[in-house]
């Protein structure tokens, strides 16, 4: 992998990057200078041709492994559909302009805590982002609003702190505009409740405790598989969850753990299963029930690991009832 970049005073703009894959890893330095920026269009297929031809004359090249590079003939552009998942640097403060634009099957994002500054338009055509994963600061803040504003999907957003992960869901939403034809204006109706998760920041922090009252929202609004993966991960990964707020969570996954399991078991996340079971306890209706489920799938580690729940757990009731 080649990056073409620019050294500037506060540190290394990158501005393009040539390779073969799906995946990019900026590094946090390059020739011993840290990467403080990307720069605009610079994962796009839309860079206007004339200024990348002026960056290109004007800038530097350096391979991942940090020797310099003499050209880039014959390198395909990673940009627009080919990107699938980015990983900018720690010291990265700033995204440019359209930085993203169109990238279509952009599925992954991980940024650092120094971020700061997104440029307008940065995420524009990006409707595939699945995963965000961003690291606070010590104050607990972070550029996730920025990042959420222009992305309306269902997004899975891990954030770390101090070694901790806390894992939140923010549900879709979308606008549509109706017609009040005897006012003669145009209505604007936002639907799902992802716009209210989404409004729950205090400054650049979110506000966990708010994020957690909204869950009667998600409940009455989102499908059922998509609370139940948004409450089993905030059981799992509990940053700054209080009891209150964990006893609506389980409540919920104990009256709809099949889809919590479902869910699990699809990213093959057998341990968190576990995890989920053991806080559950669910009864023996619900464990045939899903043992029917993950038998249909035919997955094997899954009627294992639910076997092993029942055998256990009925086993220690008999004991109870023997005493």
């Amino acid at each position: 992998m080649i990056f073409l970049y620019e050294q500037g005073e506060q540190g290394i703009r990158i501005s393009r990057v040539f390779g073969i894959g799906e995946s990019v890893e900026i590094p946090e330095k390059i020739q011993g200078y840290p990467v403080t920026e990307l720069g605009a269009y610079a994962f796009s297929d839309r860079m206007d041709r004339k200024e990348f031809e002026g960056i290109l004359a004007s800038g530097k090249l350096c391979r991942d492994d940090g020797i310099p590079a003499d050209s880039v003939e014959g390198i395909p552009e990673m940009a627009g559909d080919v990107l699938q998942e980015v990983c900018l640097p720690e010291h990265l403060a700033k995204i440019g302009r359209y930085a993203f634009y169109n990238c279509r099957n952009l599925r992954k994002i991980r940024v650092g805590s120094e971020l700061s500054d997104l440029g307008a338009g940065a995420l524009t055509g990006c409707h595939r982002i699945e995963r965000v994963e961003a690291k606070l600061r010590e104050d607990g803040s972070s550029c996730l609003r920025e990042l959420l504003t222009e992305l309306p999907e269902e997004l899975r957003v891990d954030l770390r702190k101090n070694g901790e992960t806390g894992r939140f869901w923010f549900p879709e939403f979308f606008e549509e505009g109706v017609e009040n034809t005897p006012a003669r204006i145009l209505e604007n109706h936002v639907h799902g409740s992802g716009i209210r998760y989404r409004n729950c920041f205090s400054h650049k922090s979110l506000n966990i405790k708010e994020y957690d009252k909204l869950f009667a929202y998600a409940r009455a609004w989102e499908q059922e598989s998509a609370v139940a993966r948004l409450a089993a991960d905030r059981v799992l990964y509990p940053m700054e969850l209080s009891e209150s707020a964990k006893e609506q969570y389980v409540n919920f996954l104990k009256e709809h753990i099949l889809p919590a399991v479902s869910y699990l078991a699809q990213k093959k996340e057998y341990s968190a299963m576990g995890k989920i079971l053991e806080e559950i306890l669910p009864g023996r209706e619900d464990l045939d029930e899903m043992l029917v489920w993950s038998e249909r799938e035919g997955d094997m580690e899954c009627v294992s690991l639910l076997m092993d729940h029942l055998h256990r757990h009925t086993k220690m009731r008999r004991k109870v009832f023997e005493l």
